[in-house]
């Protein structure tokens, strides 16, 4: 599906971060805090693969993902025993989070490419969460930090009423 033709559900309009100056920050119970550019992040082992990103609206899309599996960065900066979940925070000042043994388990990845073109800012440039088998407000656009917790939190919808797991297939709300 044309990228034109993909719904776009931005709190604040599309955001357009400079390259140049992006760091992606990875702080929380971690044993060493990260702060690394767009370039550092390209250097990371690249994968691809095809998923779907359902809306809870009723429209969605297949798309090829690329990027990196969110548990290859997390691992530079060393987990604490204690994490268990992970925040996800968008520069529009969205967040959302998913269980750490999900993000492990099923390879998620961070992409910053979407059918072979760099992810284009209305996609979510820089980086676009891959939540595969979760509703579309899982998959936070333009990540500017992670956060590893100890405890289950509520992003921007789930405080809102949405499904903290947000499982395709069960109730979007409650």
């Amino acid at each position: 599906m044309p990228i034109s033709e993909q719904g776009n559900n931005a709190l604040s309009g599309t955001q357009h971060l400079d390259r140049e100056a992006f760091r992606l920050n990875v702080t929380g119970l971690v044993r060493k805090d990260l702060s690394m550019s767009y370039e550092e992040l390209l250097a990371l082992p690249a994968y691809a693969e095809l998923a779907y990103m359902p809306c809870v609206e009723g429209w969605g899309f297949d798309a090829k993902w690329t990027g990196f599996r969110v548990s290859d960065l997390l691992n530079l900066s060393g987990l604490s025993p204690k994490a268990s979940y992970v925040v996800f925070y968008s520069a529009d000042g969205y967040s959302t989070g998913l269980p750490l043994d999900y993000l492990q388990e099923n390879q998620i990845l961070l992409a910053y490419g979407i059918n072979d073109v760099t992810l284009p800012a209305e996609r979510g440039f820089p980086l676009q969460l891959v939540a595969k088998s979760r509703y579309g407000y899982k998959w936070a656009k333009w990540i500017t930090s992670i956060e590893v917790v100890d405890k289950e939190m509520r992003g921007y919808w789930e405080s809102r009423g949405y499904s903290n797991s947000a499982k395709v297939g069960e109730l979007a709300f409650g």
